[in-house]
Order: C-alpha cells, then sequence, then structure tokens
C-alpha cells in the first residue's frame, strides 16, 4: 500500500484519492489518516506509457511551440516542473496547455508564490483547483511508476509534515512490488552546471541521501532555462562535498539499474520562458544543452525507460536525408530494470 495524498479532486481540498493504486488518505494537522481503496488501481496490462517534462515555461510563442511538440507525441501524462505563467493569472498557460490540461500535474515553483496574489491563496485558486490538485506536495501511481512532488517553498525540513509526507510515502514505493520506477519533482536545482542558478545544498543534503535510500530513479527540477542531464550520482557526505557528487555508473546514456544505483537529476527548464547560458559542464552532467526550447519524453516499457529531449521545430523547415524528428533529437538516454545487456543507442546529430 502506498500512502499518498493526492487528487479526487474534492473542492475542499482536504480529502485526496491516491491516481491507480490503493489507498485514501485524508490530512488532519499533523496526521495521516489511511483508508484503503480497492477500487482505484487501473493499470494498463501492457505496461507502456509516455510522460512529457518541461519547466520555465511563460506565455510566449516558443511556449506554444513547446506545447505543439508535447502534443505531437501524444503523452499519457504531461509534468510542469515549475514556474508556469509568470503572470498573476495562470490563463494564458492554461490556453497553451489546454490541448493537454487533463493529463497535467505541476510542481510549484518560485514565479507561482512571487506572481499569484496572496501567495498560497493564489497557487490554490490559480493553479490547484483548475488542476483538480490537492496541494503543493502529493504523489500518485500511474501504472508500475511512483511520482512524488515536493515544494521547496514551504517547510521541508526533517520533522515538517511534509518531510513526514515525503519520507513514508517513498519507503512505501520502494516496498511495493507493483512499482518499477520512482520519479520525483521538485522546482529547484539540486544539481546543476554553473548557470544563472546555482544548486541549492539545503535541500539537496536533506533529500538526496532520502532518494538514494528509497531507490528514486529521476529528479525533475527546474529555474535554470535550459536542459541537463546528470550520471546517476549518489549523495556525497564526506565533509562540505555533496556538490561533488559520486558518479555510480559513468556510461553516457545507457545504465542497467540494480539496488544501489544512483539517481539522475533532470534541468528541463526549455519550456519557452527565455534561455539561460551554461557557462561549462559540471563534471557529474553527462549533458546538457542551453540553445533548444522543447522537452523531455519519457517512454516506459515495463522495466525499459528511453528518455528523449526533442527540440521545437525551427520557424524554416530544414530538409535532410533523415527524418526531423532525428534531427531535433538533442538527447537520449537508456534505463534498464532488467539483467545486464549492451545496448546500442543513436546518438543525437
Amino acid at each position: 500500500m502506498i500512502i499518498s495524498i493526492l487528487s479526487n479532486f474534492s473542492p475542499t481540498l482536504l480529502y485526496a484519492e491516491q491516481i491507480d493504486t490503493d489507498s485514501l488518505i485524508m490530512e488532519k494537522s499533523d496526521n495521516l489518516q489511511i483508508v484503503k481503496n480497492h477500487n482505484s488501481y487501473n493499470n494498463h496490462n501492457d505496461g507502456k506509457f509516455n510522460i512529457a517534462v518541461a519547466a520555465d515555461w511563460g506565455c510566449t510563442e516558443d511556449t506554444e511551440k513547446t506545447a505543439e511538440n508535447i502534443q505531437s507525441k501524444n503523452p499519457e501524462l504531461v509534468i510542469a516542473a515549475g514556474d508556469l505563467s509568470y503572470e498573476e493569472s495562470a490563463d494564458c498557460w492554461f490556453e497553451i496547455i489546454e490541448p493537454f490540461m487533463s493529463k497535467m500535474k505541476i510542481a510549484v515553483g518560485d514565479h507561482e508564490y512571487s506572481d499569484t496574489t496572496d501567495e498560497e491563496k493564489g497557487i490554490i485558486s490559480q493553479y490547484l483547483k483548475p488542476l483538480n490538485l490537492p496541494k503543493t506536495y502529493y504523489s500518485f501511481d500511474r501504472n508500475n511508476v511512483h511520482f512524488a512532488f515536493i515544494d521547496p517553498y514551504i517547510n521541508y525540513e526533517p520533522g515538517s509534515v511534509q518531510y513526514q509526507f515525503i519520507e513514508h510515502d517513498l519507503r512505501n514505493a520502494a516496498l511495493n512490488p507493483k512499482i518499477d520506477w520512482t520519479f520525483v519533482a521538485e522546482s529547484i536545482p539540486i544539481y546543476t552546471s554553473p548557470s544563472d542558478h546555482p544548486a541549492d545544498s539545503n535541500i539537496r543534503d536533506i533529500y538526496h541521501p532520502l532518494f538514494d535510500k528509497y531507490g528514486v530513479d529521476l529528479v525533475f527540477t527546474s529555474d535554470n532555462h535550459n536542459y541537463q542531464r546528470t550520471y546517476p550520482l549518489k549523495y556525497n557526505s564526506e565533509g562540505y562535498s555533496s556538490n561533488n557528487p559520486i558518479i555510480a555508473d559513468n556510461h553516457h546514456n545507457y545504465y542497467n539499474y540494480n539496488d544501489d544505483n544512483g539517481v539522475i537529476y533532470l534541468i528541463t527548464g526549455t519550456g519557452g520562458r527565455s534561455l539561460y547560458e551554461i557557462e561549462q559542464q559540471a563534471p557529474f552532467v553527462a549533458n546538457q544543452n542551453d540553445q533548444h526550447f522543447g522537452f523531455l519524453n519519457i517512454d516506459i516499457n515495463d522495466k525499459t525507460l528511453i528518455g528523449t529531449f526533442y527540440a521545437n521545430q525551427d520557424d524554416d523547415p530544414q530538409y535532410y536525408s533523415v527524418s526531423s524528428v532525428n534531427n531535433n533529437m538533442i538527447d537520449r538516454f537508456i534505463i534498464s530494470n532488467m539483467e545486464f545487456q549492451e545496448l546500442e543507442v543513436s546518438q543525437p546529430t
């Protein structure tokens, strides 16, 4: 059983039914009350589905192109990893994402707090209610994947209600035999190459050890308006070296996972707001790009994951001897939870 606060879309935002799993909980003050729900686990039998991830959206022409790019892949779930409309109102952003709004889940960024009026109340009225979300941190299962969303702008320290929820949630996901993959979304960079925003050491020192402990596979962040993918990383607890993580696997784009695999951190700040220069490549970053808007597509096929960053199409179509899809493929990586086998991975050109 997974213990999670998820969306059955109650207008009071107090009750939340887990999506595609077997628990229902109510949060009252600091206590979590568990209620069994035997009718909510509705996984696809074939184990195949795809996810789109982007952040730092805005309401620009490039945002519209990113939305069109996402829609062309027809994802079953879309994750916005923070910083959405950049306006007091979310209306312009919702208009752009309208074709897949029913599939959207969000992590809140600093612009959701600073741009909306009355901060928490503004987030509730502008984003949570329209998306039928219970609160700014929550989790759910979809097929064989567990998703957890962290809000770094409210108390997340050990002992806080949010920390207890996330720790309990990840522990239960790790124990659930139906879960093969665990993804986390939160908006502040935990690891990054030098760019406009540094990595946040506080949230890193609190949560990376937790991610290692409970086998988190991917973490989606934002704030830096570029694309970055790290190698699988383990937390470095030696002295003051947490910004110098342990690279668990230095293969460039194919990883065979086990119980001691490390976490891949992804910055997907390419939704359309603007692009930030990357000054250099950190040694723990496997691939990065600061020239293209676009999104990360994740294809799940049971125990195999293929991640592809697709850049948006150019305004002026170019004619090549290969498909335009391959020309827009900036990065591709594969993770297998199966017994190790060598796999040829096509490289972006």
